[in-house]
């Protein structure tokens, strides 16, 4: 349902400081119903007021029309048949930054890949352009692992990872995934006990082709936290068994992009839970549910 005119929403906005409960909820929840379209409307409304309680009530609307916006944008992303790796970062960068510009995005990933590409030479080995690429990516631009502050839910946003070039494994291996695709490497997500690598394919993965298929297409793993180490499945093995986990299929075999962005928002909910923020281990667990669903 869309605002019938402007004289509606501005008559809605108004009765927000009304002192009666059942007046501000159902006012909250007729605007809410609106969605992003009245999120103009409300900010110019707090610019314009001096009540602190306004502002307060203002502030609460706009983020509750935004979180509703993400959760149902997250549910329609996992819905789809192949879910984009790199629309799926933005949208969890989205619960922080809900003004992001997604297009200052783009541009600094295609910026990278680009300067990555020109480096490249299509014709060496798999192991020669995994080493171009972390050259550039690690050594050029300098990403690299957060280690002294592991733990800092910014590390989980795809902007944040961007402007100051640290990031945590899943972050940093989702940057990875996304620079590669764009370059048509065959990189996926592996998910690790307590860690997050990438394996390289011969071949694309999709959901048709058997467990044989994807373990011949395989070349190697890539560890993007460490800057880029290469390592093979006897090494996976032994971190198992020194953290003293049996090996199963599943340590060693991709994710699909669901997955991974499910591993992300578990990481930032593990963050906040650290920091006691509870509203936001609740909020996002309702935007696990929707990847879930």
């Amino acid at each position: 349902m869309k605002p019938n005119d402007n004289e509606q929403l501005t008559s809605l906005i108004h009765l927000l400081d009304d002192p009666d409960e059942e007046v501000y909820r159902h006012v909250t929840d007729k605007l809410i119903s609106f969605g992003t379209e009245v999120i103009p409307s409300l900010e110019e409304a707090w610019e314009k007021s001096f009540d602190p309680d306004l502002h307060w009530r203002l502030e609460e609307l706009i983020h509750i029309i935004q979180f509703e916006t993400l959760v149902k944008e997250t549910a329609e992303w996992s819905r789809k048949k192949s879910p984009d790796i790199l629309e799926g970062a933005i949208l969890i960068s989205k619960y922080q930054y809900p003004d992001l510009d997604v297009f200052k995005v783009h541009q600094q990933l295609d910026n990278l890949s680009y300067e990555i590409a020109r480096e490249m030479n299509y014709n060496t080995t798999p192991l020669e352009k995994v080493n171009v690429f972390n050259h550039v990516l690690f050594t050029l631009n300098g990403f690299a692992g957060n280690s002294e502050k592991l733990y800092d839910p910014q590390n989980h946003y795809l902007n944040y990872v961007l402007e100051s070039k640290k990031g945590n494994p899943v972050s940093l291996a989702i940057l990875y995934m996304i620079l590669a695709q764009k370059l048509e490497m065959n990189v996926y997500g592996v998910k690790l006990p307590q860690h997050f690598v990438l394996s390289l394919h011969k071949n694309p993965i999709d959901d048709f082709r058997s467990e044989q298929e994807v373990r011949s297409s395989f070349v190697f793993y890539i560890s993007p936290f460490n800057k880029g180490i290469i390592f093979n499945r006897d090494e996976v093995s032994l971190y198992l068994r020194k953290m003293n986990i049996d090996p199963e299929a599943k340590h060693f075999l991709p994710s699909d992009n669901r997955a991974v962005i499910a591993t992300l928002v578990q990481s930032l909910i593990a963050c906040y839970e650290y920091g006691n923020e509870t509203e936001k281990v609740n909020e996002l667990t309702r935007v696990m549910e929707a990847i879930e669903r």
